[in-house]
């Protein structure tokens, strides 16, 4: 019983030595070489997100360049739309002072040919004002042309030549006048008055 107990203690011994041999020279290294791997790979990973957030940074300021100068055509667009439109406004809004000036002279030369049963030879005749005394606006001057036509001559708001003339129509017996409209010169002038022949 001796020699099993020796034996034991023997073999109890040699496991133990084999086994702090084994963690001196197997599991510590593989730990120490694990450890090691890791730490390369984690400084590897901050040397890779140090340029990955240059370039990131690069791409946003790019993006937002992008987007502002998108941005700053669509406020041109809209702004260069309602210039456009406001401009469209104005000549409109001159176009209908215009007509309006004129038609203090329609009614008076109605007037004056269902009572004389002619038209007059001026606007002095008719007891209108003087052609330039209807300056104002886009209107250079209204006249009275031939057989009643008031003639509406615009100034450089439109383009050169540019007229209103308003035409009389005498219909039947009873002298009843109505009023036709032509217009020549600027092209806007069609698109202002779409009643209007041109």
């Amino acid at each position: 019983m001796k020699q099993f107990a020796l034996t034991l203690v023997a073999v109890l011994v040699g496991g133990f030595l084999a086994l702090l041999g084994y963690d001196q020279f197997v599991v510590k290294p593989r730990e120490a070489e694990a450890a090691r791997v890791d730490a390369a790979e984690r400084d590897a990973d901050r040397v890779k997100v140090a340029p990955d957030l240059a370039q990131a940074r690069g791409e946003a300021q790019s993006i937002a360049a992008e987007v502002e100068a998108s941005l700053q055509r669509s406020v041109d667009k809209a702004r260069s739309g309602m210039d456009a439109q406001a401009r469209e406004m104005d000549r409109r809004a001159l176009l209908t002072d215009a007509v309006q000036r004129a038609t203090m002279f329609r009614v008076s030369l109605t007037e004056y040919y269902q009572t004389n049963g002619r038209w007059p030879q001026s606007a002095d005749e008719a007891g209108l004002p003087l052609p330039a005394e209807m300056r104002g606006g886009a209107v250079r001057s209204v006249t009275i042309g031939a057989q009643g036509q008031v003639i509406i001559v615009l100034d450089d708001a439109f383009a050169a030549g540019s007229e209103i003339r308003l035409k009389p129509q005498v219909n039947g017996d009873a002298g009843i006048v109505d009023w036709r409209c032509e217009v020549k010169g600027d092209p806007a002038l069609k698109q202002a008055l779409p009643r209007c022949q041109g």
